[in-house]
């Protein structure tokens, strides 16, 4: 097996709680980029929010909206927009139960509550500098790959019930749920890239740490879990790697053959 493309979760993978990024990041990517290995972000994140740290880092594929929208080299080569009507219904219940709720096009984020305090919470959390537009009507002009419903733990039990053939949720914060198509996955989105790339699943490596990452772990011929990741994200991986705080990108690469460790020092 020869490793020929490599993907990187965003939060707890690439940059750790405080918002900065895992040790020696830097070298690892220059180190597969050297060996021609091609690099992708797959993320929960949309594309307006996950671009900060693709341009940080030099990204220009990458997997967003949990599996929803993938892009190669600038090239959009998977797009599953939540259907019309059920973002209708949807966005009906969330107004009257009164639950704020986001939407992610493909070049911006909406809000249908301006300046709201938990959605503002949410946007500290991920480290972005701004918040959504306020615009209630933009996912009837826009395609939107994926929904953030804000709502506290199980009050998302009645949506999760009544759109459970059609959407999946995901609770990456206390504040919010990922809403986005059933049947997606970041692996979805790899998939779609590794076939426009011409690389086999089985000669791809993909680290991440959460619920999120779990069948993108699975589905590449390795699958990397860092130290700090949930169970279910470990037990789908063929290895486990140190945390973000201690290096676990760079100390896996090392493991691999992918790149020397640096000679310790007298």
């Amino acid at each position: 097996m020869a490793i020929r493309f490599a993907f990187f979760d965003i939060d707890g993978t690439l940059i750790d709680d405080r918002r900065e990024l895992s040790p020696r990041v830097d070298e690892a990517l220059a180190a597969l980029r050297q060996r021609g290995i091609e690099t992708a972000i797959a993320t929960g994140r949309a594309p307006d929010q996950l671009r900060p740290i693709a341009e940080r880092l030099g990204f220009d594929s990458y997997v967003c909206c949990n599996g929803s929208l993938a892009v190669y080299r600038g090239e959009k080569v998977l797009a599953r927009a939540v259907p019309h009507d059920v973002m209708d219904s949807f966005i009906q219940c969330a107004e009257s139960s009164g639950y704020p709720v986001v939407v992610a096009g493909e070049a911006a984020c909406f809000a249908n509550r301006p300046h709201h305090p938990e959605i503002r919470e949410a946007y500290r959390f991920l480290g972005l500098p701004s918040e959504p537009v306020y615009d209630p009507a933009a996912w009837k002009r826009e395609d939107v790959y994926q929904l953030y419903l804000f709502c506290k733990p199980g009050q998302e039990a009645p949506f999760v019930e009544a759109y459970q053939d059609s959407l999946r949720f995901i609770r990456p914060h206390r504040f919010y749920l990922d809403v986005f198509p059933a049947g997606v996955s970041k692996a979805t989105g790899v998939e779609a890239i590794l076939r426009r790339a011409g690389c086999d699943k089985e000669d791809a490596l993909a680290f991440g740490d959460s619920e999120n990452d779990v069948e993108m772990l699975a589905y590449v011929g390795t699958g990397v879990a860092m130290g700090n990741a949930a169970e279910l994200a470990k037990r789908a991986a063929r290895r486990i790697t140190a945390s973000v705080d201690e290096g676990g990108i760079f100390a896996a690469l090392v493991d691999l053959g992918l790149m020397e460790e640096e000679p310790v020092r007298p």
